[in-house]
């Protein structure tokens, strides 16, 4: 096992990985934050495409990335604790999770990471018009 900078390492813990607490610069708000942690990361955002599409069980979300069943698991942990995504009991064995992609909520996400990526720039700052990319 490796030493890793971060609080494991600050508690004398060996640790296999190691996940960064966000830090958040001054006047970036915590709709920002959570904006660049969705949309951000790899993983999540290919969980938030298949669900764009429609809902999809965890399985389903497995098949169609082809990632492991416990990494999904995590990153839907993420999404549904920034209401990015939404999940909905099933009946039958098991109650399998129906998950949703909350589109207000990925709008208002996406929308405040845009304003705060491009706030201050204006048409002469960059010569072209920002609405005709």
């Amino acid at each position: 096992m490796v030493r890793v900078a971060g609080v494991g390492a600050q508690r004398g813990c060996d640790t296999m990985a190691f996940v960064p607490s966000i830090v958040r610069p001054a006047g970036q708000s915590e709709l920002v934050a959570q904006a660049a942690m969705v949309f951000g990361n790899t993983v999540r955002l290919s969980i938030i495409h298949v669900l764009g599409r429609g809902p999809a069980l965890r399985t389903e979300l497995v098949a169609k990335t082809g990632l492991p069943a416990k990494t999904i698991g995590a990153q839907l942990t993420e999404l549904e604790a920034v209401g990015a995504v939404k999940a909905e009991a099933q009946r039958g064995r098991g109650r399998p999770m129906l998950y949703y992609a909350n589109q207000v909520q990925l709008e208002k996400l996406l929308s405040a990471l845009a304003e705060y990526a491009l706030g201050g720039m204006s048409d002469k700052d960059t010569g072209v018009p920002l609405g005709s990319h």
